[in-house]
């Protein structure tokens, strides 16, 4: 049964209320001034693991120029893209300018880092955008890696130079919708014709793809029932790249499913060190 609340209760819950209401709002960096934007970074004073002790000075000199770029171009940038859910196109130039694409790879225009050098600079990029990150490491050090690692000489001098000063960009698809990246399952088929390859499939929550102009599949050859690698390009008859919408994490990153439909890819795209499932762990 309901109790009556008396007039004096009611007066003293309107006048509660009211004064609720009527607050300012809340100037969250004066209560808790600890807190800051994550475009504002405090300078590095310490250094509890002693990399410095560790680190080359080339590699120190890495280290800097990406922390310094990440710091001041990319960090006031990257809270405006995550709340829109899109990739932020003006980065690329200053990343390709760091000159840390293809990481450890020698030659074609690549860097030629040590492995140190190369885990510094994707930590240091992580540090302020795990996305823009995600975005690094699926361009260089899955498809950048797999060319140079699988691919034949022609194919390097081809792709890696562009690659690697970011004036062209990279995905790497292998995962699916049924089997993950389980590349034994693979479903995506490739058929062997005259002059080339008819590629049919799917793939899902391949990063870059949705604006990628190289893109690295790999699909189950119907011959030998082993895994092969392939390049294909943008805009190849067949393909159709599609955003993955709604993520909560890595919102920047361009996720996105992956038809092949009767895709034609040139012999001359096959990379020729993909002939097996155990040729993917390479990478």
């Amino acid at each position: 049964m309901k109790v009556p609340a008396s007039k004096a209760q009611e007066d003293a819950y309107k006048e509660a209320k009211s004064a609720y209401f009527d607050l300012p709002a809340l100037d969250v960096s004066v209560a808790f001034p600890q807190a800051t934007p994550a475009s504002i970074f405090p300078s590095c004073v310490s250094d509890y693991y002693q990399f410095d002790d560790l680190l080359t000075p080339e590699e120190q000199a890495v280290r800097n120029k990406v922390r310094e770029c990440m710091e001041k171009e990319v960090a006031p940038i990257m809270a405006k893209y995550w709340e829109k859910a899109e990739f932020p196109f003006e980065v690329i130039p200053k990343l390709g300018a760091l000159h840390i694409a293809g990481g450890t790879i020698k030659g074609y225009g690549c860097p030629n880092l040590s492995i140190t050098a190369s885990a510094i600079a994707m930590a240091e990029t992580a540090r302020v955008d795990a996305s823009c990150s995600t975005f690094i490491l699926v361009h260089s050090s899955l498809a950048m890696l797999t060319i140079a690692l699988c691919g034949s000489e022609a194919q390097k001098q081809k792709y890696l130079p562009s690659l690697a000063d970011l004036k062209t960009v990279a995905c790497w698809a292998l995962t699916e919708p049924d089997y993950g990246s389980d590349a034994s399952a693979l479903r995506t088929t490739a058929r062997k014709v005259e002059g080339g390859w008819i590629i049919d499939g799917q793939k899902r929550w391949i990063g870059n793809s949705t604006f990628a102009d190289v893109l690295v599949i790999f699909a189950r050859n119907t011959a030998t029932n082993q895994i092969n690698g392939f390049i294909l390009k943008k805009n190849t008859p067949g393909l159709q790249a599609t955003k993955i919408e709604n993520k909560i994490g890595l919102r920047i990153v361009q996720n996105g499913d992956i038809l092949l439909n009767n895709v034609f890819v040139s012999d001359e795209d096959r990379l020729p060190g993909v002939n097996s499932f155990q040729d993917t762990s390479k990478v």
